[in-house]
């Protein structure tokens, strides 16, 4: 009977050495899983870092192009005011001659009637503009 009990200490040390082992290489994987998920934090915070900055900048270049609009609106509002004061001047300048023209058109009426009545002149032919 002492060799069946050698037979079943020697399985028992046997099994006794493979859990210490597979123990062993398990915890070493774990701590190898463990440092390759802290690795893993460290490059998803390092993203967010990057994420971060990126929205930062790309919400400043957002300002700055709602100021740019801002600033292209003000000049098409401004360029459309002296376009309206241009027009309105031009109107009231062509007025103004209209208004020349007629006067000027009476006093050569006049005038031609005082010379029909003093002298005798040849018609004043007058040219529209």
């Amino acid at each position: 009977m002492e060799k069946p009990l050698r037979i079943v200490i020697y399985l028992v040390l046997a099994f006794t050495v493979i859990n210490a082992v597979i123990t062993f290489f398990e915890k070493s994987q774990l701590k190898q899983i463990q440092r390759n998920i802290e690795a893993s934090q460290r490059n998803i915070d390092t993203a967010l870092n990057y994420i971060n900055a990126s929205r930062a900048g790309l919400d400043s270049l957002q300002g700055d192009v709602d100021k740019f609009k801002y600033y292209i609106k003000n000049i098409q509002t401004n360029v459309s005011i002296l376009n309206t004061k241009k027009e309105i001047e031009e109107a009231k300048s062509n007025a103004r001659l209209k208004d020349s023209i007629v006067i000027l058109k009476e006093k050569v009426q006049g005038f031609q009637q005082e010379l029909k009545a003093t002298d005798s002149l040849p018609p004043i032919v007058v040219k529209p503009l």
